[in-house]
């Protein structure tokens, strides 16, 4: 999983071509988690049907790694994220 200070092998930032449209998730958000892991259940779809190579299996695996180290967090940092009113 990768995160601000230990980006991933699969960093988005360093992948990106310079103008190309990205969209993150932070754990902070309530739907990450579960977005995540259907990103992952629709890239191995595709990986079994063909569609996408073999070779990106590890990058639906650091994907399932993601959900669930983002509900761990969620859960360790418990509103943490929220301004204190």
């Amino acid at each position: 999983m990768g995160t601000k200070t230990n980006p991933g092998e699969y960093d988005c930032y360093k992948n990106a071509l310079p103008d190309e449209p990205m969209f993150i998730l932070l754990a902070r958000d309530p739907l990450a988690p579960e977005l995540v892991d259907e990103w992952a259940v629709r890239r191995m779809q595709e990986i079994l049907l063909g569609t996408r190579p073999k070779s990106d299996i590890p990058m639906v695996d650091q994907a399932q790694r993601c959900a669930t180290d983002m509900r761990l967090w969620r859960v360790r940092n418990a509103g943490a994220w929220r301004a204190k009113e």
